[in-house]
């Protein structure tokens, strides 16, 4: 409800009785008119695309399939401000030019889904129609960054505030249908690259296991008891190779995560009567890596390659791990580091 005070109410009066007509101003309005001139200056040749989203320059490439609601897009982006500013960028190529690569991070293809309130409005406007390996780079202004849907630009310009202007490079790298499927496929290619001639061994869907052959635990036929006390070492891995956690001090080196805060060696699991309830040093842990130890013998080596659903799903975990990630541990049960038996 909106309250006046008296003596705003008689000054309201006396510019009625004088024929003044007070001004309704939209939010975003001289942002708007801004926007205008700095694209007349700069790019006075750019296309309006859906409510406000500008194409700034267009390098399509005519084949592949076109993005479309719904689907998922793998896609390589470089983010700017309206002064030329990189505010974030998924290439590492340009991440190195600015010398914000950080060799920790995953560079590469971003999953975006593209479904209706699952991107920005803005965003949404610009990638629609582009075809794989298309490349379109676009002025996004603040007031279509917004998961919300309004019914024209008013509504947009009136409703959302408090947003910079940014300037989208992005490239369409696939148009993925199904990205439960796309992962398993991109597992299963994996597996054949890694281990020619070896069929995969699915025990869930999205789910496999190796064992290594060369494992002293390899021959052996008992289960682990399932109310115990075993110790792992292990390695995380993205599917191109990155390694993003292990308890190996020499492979976080070698992969570029050491931390000098952290203590490396075998961790401690406590198995359980099922996979789920399974915890390392005392932590939940993604469903995968329980299963990986759920299906493993005494002192064997295993390798555990999962799809999304059973790692850090649709959303990814800090800067290593995207969304959408398939994720290969490599597993190895190990003596007790106090000297006892890995078992007990």
């Amino acid at each position: 409800m909106n309250f006046r005070f008296p003596f705003i109410a008689l000054a309201a009066s006396v510019l009625a009785a004088g024929c003044a007509v007070e001004e309704n101003t939209i939010p975003n309005q001289d942002e708007q008119m801004y926007l205008g001139a700095w694209l007349e200056t700069h790019y006075p040749d750019a296309v309006l695309s859906g409510i406000g989203t500008y194409i700034l320059k267009d390098s399509p490439s005519g084949s592949g399939d076109a993005v479309a609601v719904p689907c998922y897009a793998r896609v390589t982006y470089t983010v700017r401000d309206i002064d030329g500013n990189i505010t974030s960028t998924s290439d590492s190529t340009i991440a190195k030019q600015t010398g914000d690569f950080n060799k920790s991070y995953y560079y590469g293809p971003r999953v975006w889904y593209v479904q209706e309130n699952s991107l920005h409005k803005g965003i949404e406007d610009m990638i629609l129609g582009m075809k794989e390996e298309d490349e379109r780079t676009a002025l996004i202004p603040g007031w279509t960054q917004t998961y919300n849907r309004y019914g024209s630009e008013e509504e947009y310009l009136r409703e959302v505030t408090g947003n910079s202007h940014l300037i989208y490079t992005v490239k369409i790298n696939e148009v993925v249908p199904d990205i439960m499927k796309w992962q398993i496929d991109t597992i299963e290619n994996y597996y054949a690259a890694t281990w020619p001639g070896e069929k995969p061994d699915s025990l869930y869907y999205g789910f496999y296991y190796r064992t290594s052959p060369e494992a002293p635990g390899a021959g052996e036929k008992e289960d682990l008891h399932k109310d115990t006390t075993v110790y792992i070492n292990y390695t995380g891995k993205l599917l191109n190779g990155q390694v993003f956690d292990t308890t190996i001090e020499r492979v976080a080196k070698d992969n570029n995560i050491f931390s000098s805060s952290r203590t490396y060696g075998p961790m401690e699991v406590q198995m359980a009567e099922d996979s789920t309830s399974i915890q390392l040093d005392g932590n939940d842990v993604i469903a995968g890596f329980a299963r990986t130890i759920w299906q493993m013998k005494p002192m064997e080596k295993g390798t555990g390659l999962f799809y999304s659903a059973f790692g850090y799903g649709t959303s990814g975990s800090g800067s290593a791990i995207p969304e959408y990630a398939p994720l290969v541990f490599e597993i190895e049960l190990v003596e007790n580091p106090d000297g006892e038996d890995s078992e007990q």
